[in-house]
């Protein structure tokens, strides 16, 4: 791996700058939930701004996905960049300026959202342009490390700088994070694309996606298990923040350190997941979801120790379910077929995390946190139950075939 950062300049480029915007990101999902209920207690408007984000998300995120592969994606990333660091820098400079912080939250919440949907759209076909084939394992393994690290120190960044400077200014690493991604972008050359020839409309190319993705069995009922666990558990960082924070009564040091026991949780859970044959589906993400159970109990102890336990767990239990489900989906699914299917996925899981935050949030109000991680725990421990008595069996396993887009079948995947 190292060999392949000395010798690829513009994958070094991307690779550090994206681990930088990844650590802006970390920050601002930690800083800006702190912030609202620093400034209203109220966990609900919290759900607010992420229903506000998950919008224009939703809308817009599977027309990107057609748009980015027939224009210059590097140069849309690009202004991308530039408008998210725009938007996020506005935040702190108008608390500096005593101005209507909170307003301006949701104001920036739907633009900054949409920004970072074209960025996504684009985001994951740089990569095989940037690195030969044979190297493609390396450099994806090189860019989720670095993910998991920066959501293990962002967290913590965040906290010092609250504690430091104010909330607000924990903002200012996001928003330069943004510019730093902006000019490795603008530094680095990509050769030409050459763009595969479409037929039909924008829309009804996706429609082709989400018939495969409904009509392969066992490929529908892996991400309907997902997606399930998401309804459950995508609120865990609102939780763990508004327990660490007491509300937004206490100091953020708390919230800060289980927010990145979190991610090395999920650090810890993708690298064992990583290491095993995908076989025994069904047992394998039943175990997942009873280790993230046991951590959403832990947590609703809130004694600080077993709050940092179970925030590890929690975490851990994510991280192994989502390395077992994205890679039986890109086993299973063409590749004529992989991008439009992902987009789908993604769409479908940020409609998840704007109602998990939001039942989360009423639960956080109504029952002052532990009751929240108590329902969590218990909806885990069902579905890791009903998870092996579904017939989830893995992709492929009750026919032996994978479909084809273009109805010839295919060996199926080992």
């Amino acid at each position: 791996m190292l060999k392949l950062i000395r010798a690829n300049q513009p994958f070094s480029i991307f690779l550090v700058t994206q681990g930088l915007s990844n650590l802006g990101d970390a920050v601002r999902n930690v800083a800006i939930p702190l912030l609202v209920l620093q400034l209203t207690h109220a966990p609900l408007l919290v759900a607010a701004i992420a229903l506000l984000e998950t919008v224009p998300y939703f809308a817009f995120h599977l027309p990107m996905g057609a748009l980015l592969d027939r224009i210059d994606r590097r140069r849309a990333m690009l202004a991308a960049d530039l408008g998210r660091g725009a938007l996020v820098l506005s935040i702190p400079l108008t608390a500096y300026l005593h101005g209507p912080v909170l307003a301006l939250l949701f104001v920036v919440a739907a633009p900054l959202s949409l920004l970072s949907s074209v960025f996504d759209a684009g985001g994951g076909a740089v990569i095989p342009n940037l690195v030969a084939r044979e190297s493609l394992g390396q450099a994806f393994a090189l860019f989720e490390g670095a993910e998991s690290l920066a959501w293990v120190a962002g967290p913590l960044v965040a906290s010092v700088l609250a504690a430091s400077f104010g909330t607000p200014s924990a903002l200012v690493v996001d928003g330069t994070s943004f510019l730093v991604s902006a000019a490795g972008l603008a530094s680095i050359r990509i050769g030409r694309v050459e763009r595969a020839a479409t037929a039909g409309s924008v829309w009804s190319q996706i429609g082709e996606g989400l018939r495969f993705l409904a009509g392969a069995r066992d490929l529908r009922r892996l991400q309907i298990t997902w997606s399930l666990y998401g309804l459950i558990g995508f609120g865990a960082i609102t939780g763990l923040v508004f327990i660490g924070s007491s509300g937004g009564t206490s100091g953020a040091a708390l919230a800060a350190f289980a927010v990145s026991t979190f991610a090395l949780g999920s650090l810890c859970g993708t690298l064992l997941a990583g290491r095993l044959q995908m076989t025994r589906v069904a047992e394998r993400v039943a175990g997942g979801l009873l280790v993230f159970s046991a951590g959403a109990l832990l947590v609703a102890t809130r004694w600080p120790v077993a709050v940092l336990a179970g925030a590890l767990g929690i975490g851990a239990g994510e991280g192994f379910f989502l390395v077992i489900w994205l890679t039986r989906r890109a086993q299973a699914t063409p590749e004529a077929l992989m991008a439009r299917v992902v987009t789908v996925s993604a769409v479908l899981a940020r409609i998840v995390s704007g109602l998990a935050v939001t039942w989360t949030a009423l639960a956080l109000g109504w029952m002052q946190g532990s009751g929240a991680f108590v329902i969590a725990g218990v909806l885990g421990f069902a579905l890791a139950i009903w998870t092996l008595f579904a017939g989830l069996r893995g992709v492929g396993a009750d026919t032996g075939l994978a479909a084809d887009p273009s109805g010839a079948p295919t060996p199926p995947p080992i």
